[in-house]
């Protein structure tokens, strides 16, 4: 009795599958669903709590996306039933359901993991023309994974750029893994103003009726003119060396001729010195011979008349004293 009344309530209900789904703090997923998006069924996404399932999104369009903040559901080119949320929080974990009408949802319990690769979503600068390479660490249970690149313009148009699988080469994108360390680097050559965008780097996690991609790190590009910088530099997170300001040739000429007129300043300023000196030295010098004869004369005068007549006597009196 109990097992048909299960298999009554199921049919009420229609197919109902739940399976966890694993996001990072301030990165995004992406659930993949094999519910067909109806054009003229009402979309829906609510969060599941102890009585019912408040409304996130609910909505009767026939358009192929719906877009409530960070939450998003659309279709993809196969009319797949999508959900994208971005810039995880650990609030947003819990029980979600979602689908099409009254007949076909499904149901997915996120779990919001924090990782010290991931975190608020980050700001990237970048120049015109410039070449950039963009690192990130992921987690380690994702060593195995593909890893994919993803490209948000403003949370509307979606478009997967780069993934490690295929060693997909997008013109002027390039990626690589090293799983050693566990660093996922994307190059990009050329910046341009189109390239200001979100990033999402994430993996795939295949297998079930619920599929789904977990990106781990969100970033923005931006994207400036070094024209309208004075000083312009490189700085980034998981980025680049910084690049150093070029000195002008004018700068060089005017330093140069500021050290010579220094030098020639201060010989200037030595030999006058030194010149000053030498005629001072001479000037006492002749005074001096001046003055020497007559100070001689004038000693002679002052001495005992048998100063300088009886040297033998004065020498005998000073032996004489000494004994």
């Amino acid at each position: 009795m109990k097992i048909l009344l299960l298999i009554i309530l199921y049919l009420i209900s229609g197919p109902v599958d739940c399976t966890d789904v694993i996001g990072y703090s301030g990165g995004s997923v992406i659930i993949i669903s094999d519910i067909q998006w109806y054009k003229h069924n009402s979309k829906y996404i609510c969060k599941v709590n102890e009585k019912d399932c408040t409304d996130i999104i609910r909505a009767d369009t026939k358009r192929s996306k719906v877009q409530d903040g960070r939450f998003k559901l659309y279709s993809n080119t196969e009319n797949l039933f999508l959900v994208l949320i971005r810039k995880l929080k650990p609030q947003d974990a819990g029980t979600y359901r979602f689908g099409v009408g009254d007949q076909s949802n499904s149901t997915v319990t996120l779990k919001v993991h924090n990782n010290t690769s991931s975190g608020v979503p980050k700001i990237m600068k970048a120049y015109l023309g410039q070449n950039i390479t963009i690192t990130c660490n992921y987690p380690v249970e994702y060593e195995k994974n593909t890893k994919y690149v993803l490209k948000v313009d403003d949370d509307t148009n979606i478009e997967r750029i780069l993934d490690t699988n295929t060693k997909f080469q997008n013109s002027r994108f390039s990626i690589s893994d090293d799983r050693s360390a566990k660093v996922l680097t994307v190059n990009i050559s050329d910046v341009r103003e189109t390239d200001e965008v979100f990033y999402l780097f994430g993996v795939w996690n295949g297998g079930g009726s619920v599929r789904y991609y977990s990106y781990f790190r969100d970033m923005w590009l931006h994207v400036t003119d070094p024209s309208t910088n004075i000083h312009p530099t490189t700085t980034a997170t998981y980025l680049m060396t910084s690049a150093a300001p070029i000195e002008t040739p004018s700068a060089v000429c005017f330093s140069s001729s500021v050290i010579i007129i220094s030098v020639c300043v201060c010989g200037t300023l030595l030999l006058i010195g030194g010149f000053a000196l030498i005629m001072i030295y001479k000037l006492r010098h002749k005074r001096t011979q001046d003055n020497t004869p007559s100070f001689n004369s004038k000693v002679n005068k002052q001495l005992p008349p048998d100063y300088n007549n009886d040297s033998d006597s004065v020498y005998e009196n000073i032996r004489i004293s000494a004994i």
